[in-house]
């Protein structure tokens, strides 16, 4: 009888769907990989803002208490700063429950005034515009003398822009919107080209692990696809909850599926009281004293500094601890400056807040603590490492030698022919 011999199924290649979605991967990180490196590397820098404020800021956050000396009054302490420091204004200030920490002053430098249309310019040299240079001043506050500076908020405003808008305005932040997608996009193609074809344990072990004792190049891969899919995500995560912020649609939507209203800034104006002359405001002890008995566990009171006469409210948080963009169990409100009484806003309008507030603290890790903080920095590395270690390996495959090439392509040969002969 005679031996047929059966052609061997053919050794099948990548499919469709992985060759479209590996071109899609590689273009779209080329063409956005330098503004995902610069927003990913900006926003981990800023999860530890509080931290490297406060340690930059030293022994100037604390002071040796005086016997028998009462504490300055908030408005003593906010002259006695105007007359040391004459060419900044305060916006906010925070005060502590704690007899031996300093009084800290935010503020920002004067712009000057146009003679003649008394409006404000952009000053050269001092900062982006009309708001000038952002820092915080330590006061003594039994004795109102600036006992340090540090202009680490200026830093971190500047790392905030560079994230949000790469300093360009409107235009940046339709650039960072868009890598932002392009992000998103990439973090699912790059699950469908880590996703292995068969599951075994060889595939297992390489998508799962680093393998050790191999060349740079391999290391880089693996680097690539392992702690990529082990942060895709809360890496997903933090570019949804960044894009509800960068675009007003996504932001709506959210409000109205939570429970908030769009236009909540706007409503909110209609239920504040009006600027009567004739009427006195609160001392700000008043407001302090009152946030601390509401609050027992609070340790800071912050305070903001109406730029205007006219206002009529004050924004007043009290918690264990307030940082730059952080509130730590406690409460932050909006007060009739005639009363001291919190602004009866509608639900849908305190629920936009919360709804904006909670949406933040999942971006930048504010959710968990320093867990929180510690896994978001964590995550941030990684993102920030993804278009490098990307960029390598288009790299190192684009310039592999032809004589290396054609070696690989003859041992690939030279298995079919050997497989052949065995059939």
């Amino acid at each position: 009888m005679e031996n047929k011999k059966t052609n061997p199924r053919k050794k099948q290649g990548k499919s469709l769907t992985k060759r479209i979605t590996g071109w899609l991967h590689l273009w779209l990180g080329l063409v956005s990989g330098i503004i995902v490196l610069t927003v990913t590397l900006s926003g981990t820098v800023f999860v530890f803002c509080d931290e490297i404020v406060d340690l930059c800021a030293g022994n100037a956050r604390y002071i040796q208490v005086p016997a028998h000396v009462k504490k300055m009054s908030p408005e003593e302490l906010l002259a006695k700063f105007q007359q040391q420091v004459p060419d900044r204004r305060a916006f906010y200030f925070d005060t502590y429950k704690e007899a031996d920490r300093t009084f800290r002053v935010a503020s920002a430098t004067k712009p000057p005034k146009d003679e003649n249309t008394e409006k404000t310019e952009k000053p050269k040299g001092k900062g982006r515009g009309p708001r000038g240079v952002f820092a915080y001043h330590y006061l003594d506050p039994y004795t109102g003398k600036v006992t340090g500076s540090t202009k680490t908020y200026e830093f971190f405003y500047v790392v905030a822009h560079i994230h949000a808008q790469l300093l360009a305005g409107k235009f940046g932040k339709t650039l960072v919107g868009v890598a932002s997608i392009i992000f998103f996009i990439q973090l699912i193609s790059g699950l469908i080209l880590w996703w292995p074809k068969k599951w075994n344990t060889t595939t297992r072990t390489t998508a799962f692990t680093i393998k050790s004792g191999t060349k740079w190049r391999r290391k880089n891969y693996d680097f690539h696809n392992v702690f990529g899919f082990y942060s895709l995500l809360p890496a997903l995560f933090i570019t949804i909850t960044g894009l509800i912020m960068a675009y007003k649609v996504l932001a709506d939507l959210t409000q109205i599926t939570f429970g908030g209203i769009a236009d909540a800034h706007k409503i909110a104006e209609k239920y504040e009281p009006k600027y009567d002359p004739d009427k006195k405001a609160l001392s700000f002890n008043d407001f302090i004293n009152r946030s601390f008995k509401e609050i027992p566990q609070a340790k800071q009171v912050r305070m903001s500094v109406p730029r205007k006469d006219s206002a009529t409210v004050y924004n007043v948080t009290a918690a264990k601890f307030i940082g730059l963009k952080s509130i730590v169990d406690g409460k932050s409100k909006e007060v009739n400056k005639y009363t001291g009484n919190e602004i009866n806003y509608p639900k849908e309008v305190l629920m936009h807040e919360v709804i904006e507030h909670m949406n933040f603290d999942l971006h930048v890790g504010y959710w968990g603590g320093m867990f929180g903080k510690i896994f978001t920095f964590i995550v941030g590395l990684i993102c920030t490492s993804l278009p490098v270690t990307g960029f390598l390996i288009w790299w190192g495959r684009r310039n592999k030698s032809p004589k290396k090439n054609k070696e690989i392509k003859n041992i690939h040969q030279h298995r079919k022919e050997h497989y052949e002969q065995l059939v």
